[in-house]
């Protein structure tokens, strides 16, 4: 009997320590989780500790943060290109203003490096800090509309800038801002100028048709291919003259009818909607200045805003 009692004192005794061992090793486990969960966070607080001193914020697009723990407004500037001068970008913003802005460390793709000329629409940005001045340091640049887009969309012809590299009756190369060379047919341009149009000359050619080769309709060369057409050639020291200014062409008139006007050129025929009071006394074959607005292009109809003899 005594044998039997120690037997059950013993089960016992041994089951109270094994539930005392599992109770220990649940608070190991306990203990072992919540200093895991602390390395984390502290691991985490060094981190934003690390992009407060200065680094822009990974997600946070918009700006930075400073040592001082100061948010810098990243500002996203839109408009059109007024000058390139080196790594410096001028732009016309659309509420009228314009700003310069430093491209040199920009992020700028190969294609809208290849778009950014003068005339193209274009986005940047630029952190506004408190020292900040022009031209501002910028963030990057994205072509939105290169120059024929931007020129279609505000209805007129395109203007590319450039200095001559070559010119006669027929031909004309310039090279642009990017140092790309741009031929044009010239059988029918207007030259606006004081000291003449040679190479070396800095112009600004106001055209039909496209200077981009997927643009075009032919790679043949001559009148008639596929070439951007020059209709007028304005030199840097005539810029702000009246003439430069006017759009016009001439040509005799090949046909004439109660508000239209048809001129030739040796290009093409161009064929103009007018008042009839406009047409008073214009015969066919006679010569005439045909001054209009919006885009010259081939087989459209296209406003006059004055027509005369001569």
């Amino acid at each position: 009997m005594k044998k039997r009692i120690f037997a059950i004192l013993l089960i016992a005794a041994m089951a109270l320590s094994m539930a005392a061992c599992g109770g220990k090793k649940e608070e190991t486990e306990t203990a072992a989780e919540t200093e895991a969960a602390a390395e984390t966070e502290a691991a985490e607080a060094a981190e934003e500790t690390e992009a407060d001193s200065g680094e822009v914020l990974e997600g946070a697009v918009g700006g930075m943060v400073t040592e001082d723990g100061e948010y810098i407004e990243e500002v996203f500037v839109e408009g059109t290109v007024s000058s390139i001068d080196g790594s410096v970008l001028s732009i016309n913003t659309i509420d009228g203003t314009t700003m310069s802005f430093d491209t040199a460390n920009a992020s700028i793709d190969e294609l809208d490096k290849a778009n950014l000329v003068e005339g193209a629409y274009v986005e940047t940005s630029y952190l506004d800090a408190p020292d900040a001045a022009e031209p501002y340091d910028a963030a990057y640049v994205t072509v939105l509309m290169n120059l024929e887009e931007q020129a279609d969309s505000m209805g007129v012809n395109p203007t590319l800038y450039g200095t001559v590299t070559f010119v006669d009756i027929n031909d004309l190369t310039i090279r642009d801002a990017n140092g790309t060379e741009v031929s044009f047919d010239n059988s029918i341009s207007r030259e606006v100028t004081f000291g003449g149009i040679k190479a070396g000359t800095e112009v600004r050619v106001t055209y039909m048709g496209s200077i981009y080769p997927e643009n075009q309709v032919s790679d043949d060369e001559g009148t008639g291919s596929g070439a951007p057409v020059a209709i007028k050639i304005v030199s840097e020291d005539a810029v702000n003259s009246e003439e430069a200014a006017a759009d016009y062409i001439t040509g005799p008139v090949s046909d004439v009818s109660e508000g239209s006007i048809t001129v030739d050129t040796s290009y093409d025929s161009f064929t103009f909607t007018a008042d009839p009071s406009m047409l008073s006394g214009i015969e066919e074959s006679q010569n005439v200045r045909v001054y209009y607005e919006g885009v010259l292009a081939e087989g459209r109809s296209i406003p006059a805003t004055q027509v005369t003899a001569g």
